[in-house]
């Protein structure tokens, strides 16, 4: 009798267990806008609550060569930077790969280190998921999860597209040196007023000189004031800015991807910011906000980080105040 009461507690333990696997995985589809293929994925958890979601891709873990124990403490690092106290580990591969419980074994093993307790993995291989919990006899469980589009896809999508790229003849030139601060001030008004208005399709004309106006650092920097201090609907303008890049060339595309990368962040949404500003300093590696941008998402920091250093100024001096590096 007792007996079959222990086993039946540990059954319901373990469907417990993988319905928080389901239930995480499609947070994180939600969360992330794609299906994060072969990523490792740790949610850093203090006092009960999510702190940090972050993202990694698995192929370093799994290499022949592996990592080493300080490379694994670098991975690590975000987690002990939000004081985490506890992680779930959550591993989404193409096709099973015979190292992945080896991982879970060297990352749970730095978490200890640190003093991290590591609640759960979890094992997802397209459609199917193991739990930490499972035995040797239990077969893989179904994800019962969409997932619709894929991180490639989506990193597509930020890409250039030969089919769709505006022709450079429709940018406007810039102004003469002697009328560029009457311009900034009226490009910065319009570029405003048109992300104010998110959500509906823009026209040619308005793209062109949208995307002029935000390649030149001043008014890039005023509408990025304007991004921190809640001007616009930062989940409408996300998406705006990053419809765009396919329609630009690397000599347009990396103001518009490194402030599409910046609301994103603000959004809380590091993934796709990382996959914005790696367009960005693809498109001009020595573009200086795009790698600054790249190095906070790196550390994992928060977007407090980005709000604290803009407000340090104000929208003139954004504008027309201070000279800040391109």
């Amino acid at each position: 009798m007792h007996q079959i009461s222990f086993m039946t507690i540990l059954m319901q333990s373990h469907d417990s267990n993988v319905k928080a696997a389901r239930e995480t995985l499609n947070d994180l589809v939600g969360s992330f806008g794609f299906y994060p293929e072969n990523s490792l994925i740790i949610r850093w958890i203090k006092r009960g609550k999510v702190v940090l979601t972050q993202r990694c891709d698995v192929a370093a873990f799994v290499s022949p060569e592996g990592l080493s124990q300080s490379d694994v403490e670098i991975y690590l690092e975000p987690g002990q930077t939000y004081f985490a106290e506890e992680a779930v580990i959550v591993i989404c591969l193409d096709n099973v790969n015979p190292r992945v419980h080896e991982v879970i074994e060297v990352v749970g093993s730095g978490m200890a280190h640190a003093n991290i307790t590591l609640v759960d993995a979890f094992i997802v291989v397209g459609q199917h998921i193991i739990s930490s919990g499972c035995g040797g006899d239990c077969q893989p469980h179904v994800a019962l999860t969409d997932t619709g589009v894929s991180r490639l896809d989506r990193e597509k999508q930020c890409a250039s597209n030969p089919a769709l790229l505006i022709d450079a003849n429709e940018f406007p030139q810039l102004p003469k040196p002697e009328s560029l601060n009457a311009w900034r001030a009226t490009e910065s008004l319009f570029v405003q007023d048109r992300l104010s208005r998110a959500g509906g399709p823009l026209a040619l004309g308005e793209i062109v000189r949208l995307t002029v106006a935000m390649g030149d650092i001043r008014v890039r920097d005023s509408i990025l004031w304007d991004m921190a201090n809640g001007v616009f609907d930062r989940r409408l303008v996300a998406s705006l800015l990053t419809d765009l890049l396919p329609k630009l060339d690397a000599k347009h595309g990396a103001s518009i991807a490194t402030c599409a990368a910046v609301c994103w962040w603000l959004n809380g949404n590091g993934a796709m910011a990382n996959l914005c500003v790696n367009r960005a300093v693809n498109d001009l590696p020595g573009y200086s906000l795009a790698i600054m941008v790249r190095t906070a998402l790196e550390h994992a920091l928060p977007p407090s980080f980005w709000l604290e250093s803009i407000n340090e100024l104000t929208r003139d001096q954004c504008l027309s105040g201070l000279e800040v590096a391109p």
